[in-house]
């Protein structure tokens, strides 16, 4: 797989046919489809652009859309679920935000359409962000392969005991985990749930994955980052103790004592559209508040 990387989209002049968009978002919400009907008369007015589909289902296949750029409005949620149903053969992805924070989905319908010229005249770019190839091996089941682009989460169930996770890299065992679980994230998931739990901001084009205890039964285990290369394996311990994989925050598998939970750097990565004046550190102070000073603080002295 090739390195995450920011690359420029080139393109020759003039261009031959305008660039295809379409529009993709969760229909069952009534916020999202007045934010498409605007998003449909704007595309459809400017030229070099051309709308190739709207698809609001929540579970149609999205592994080979004709389209050159998606364009995904909701919230993260809503670009996770898409990375999902692409599967293996992602389209760039753009996402307009009618949810509440959006990270990933960090531009505002009112704010996306002024660039719509800038994508007809291709002035983007294409950032390949490292996504997670996730394998559950079952002790009592069938193998399953999972897809993710933020986190991986193994965590206690109901009755929410304290969940011992044994972590292994590249073959090596490396520690054992006592508390309410573990996250392993990617560098785009390390703004995610591995954040909330204590765990250290990456840049999306690094190459590592995070690895945060939630809630540790011992001041010694605290987070690790370690190479995108390397494969890394989780097994979870104690008869009677149930616990919960969940993937990107929406996929749940049960698990049963020493199931064995593999997770490697996924190929292909999934590519997401960078409009000209994207900065990851600007989206982290204007959308996580990162920097700021307490209220009442008017920061450094002169």
């Amino acid at each position: 797989m090739e390195p995450t990387s920011a690359e420029p989209a080139s393109h020759p002049r003039p261009f031959a046919s305008p660039l295809r968009l379409m529009i993709l978002g969760n229909g069952g919400r009534d916020e999202v489809r007045a934010h498409v009907a605007v998003l449909t008369a704007e595309i459809e007015a400017v030229d070099g652009v051309e709308l190739a589909g709207i698809d609001l289902s929540a579970d149609s296949d999205l592994s080979r859309l004709p389209a050159d750029v998606a364009v995904v409005v909701g919230g993260d949620g809503s670009v996770l679920h898409t990375v999902r149903r692409m599967g293996l053969h992602p389209t760039p992805v753009v996402g307009v935000n009618a949810g509440r924070l959006g990270f990933l989905a960090d531009l505002a319908p009112d704010t996306f359409c002024p660039h719509l010229h800038d994508l007809a005249e291709r002035r983007f770019t294409i950032e390949n962000l490292m996504t997670m190839a996730c394998t559950v091996i079952s002790t009592k089941g069938p193998t399953r392969e999972f897809r993710a682009l933020n986190d991986a989460v193994i965590r206690a169930a109901p009755y929410f005991k304290i969940v011992e996770i044994g972590l292994s890299i590249d073959g090596e065992s490396v520690m054992s985990y006592r508390g309410d679980g573990l996250i392993v994230a990617t560098p785009v998931g390390s703004t995610a749930h591995s954040l909330s739990a204590g765990g250290p901001i990456l840049p999306p084009n690094a190459h590592m994955f995070v690895i945060t205890p939630i809630c540790s039964h011992t001041l010694t285990q605290r987070p690790l980052v370690d190479g995108g290369h390397k494969t890394y394996e989780l097994v979870t311990h104690g008869e009677g103790i149930v616990t919960i994989l969940v993937v990107d925050g929406q996929v749940q598998i049960p698990l049963q004592a020493d199931d064995r939970v593999t997770i490697r750097r996924g190929n292909p990565p999934f590519p997401m559209v960078r409009l000209p004046g994207h900065s990851f550190y600007r989206t982290l102070r204007d959308k996580l508040g990162w920097g700021a000073y307490p209220a009442g603080d008017r920061g450094p002295r002169a």
